[in-house]
């Protein structure tokens, strides 16, 4: 094991690798189950297809997908916690820009401006929940 104040060893460092992707993986697949949860609650409760209020609904779980990613992003990372959640806003950014712009005009403007203003709000407000909440001793 390598003593060297700040420095991991290689069985260490691929550890610490293999979990951090473990967490991105797992964080960028729970953005489409909630959402797809949140698709099959609207229809259950009776959301038409189509219009502002199904819009809202599903901006609304876009934005509740992107908090659970982040909150677990945040939870599972094996350090630097912080850092994983600036990386999935990151990712997250590039994918609600990606979109917008396939989107183009057909949708709202406030359904595009509400996409764009997902990430910063997803990121602060899963993090934020993750980094309050104690974490678990590891064996």
């Amino acid at each position: 094991m390598d003593t060297h104040r700040g420095r991991i060893g290689f069985k260490r460092g691929a550890v610490i690798a293999l979990r951090s992707c473990v967490a991105f993986v797992l964080a960028l697949a729970m953005v489409p189950l909630v959402n797809e949860a949140g698709g099959q609650l609207g229809d259950a409760i009776g959301l038409a297809s189509g219009g502002d209020q199904r819009l809202s609904w599903d901006l609304a779980w876009v934005l509740i997908a992107g908090v659970a990613a982040n909150w677990l992003v945040v939870k599972l990372a094996p350090c630097a916690r912080r850092p994983h959640a600036v990386f999935l806003f990151v990712v997250m950014l590039a994918i609600h820009v990606q979109a917008v712009r396939m989107l183009g005009n057909d949708w709202p403007r406030w359904f595009s401006a509400g996409l764009l203003l997902c990430p910063p709000l997803q990121t602060w407000l899963g993090a934020a929940w993750a980094l309050r909440q104690p974490r678990a001793r590891q064996a």
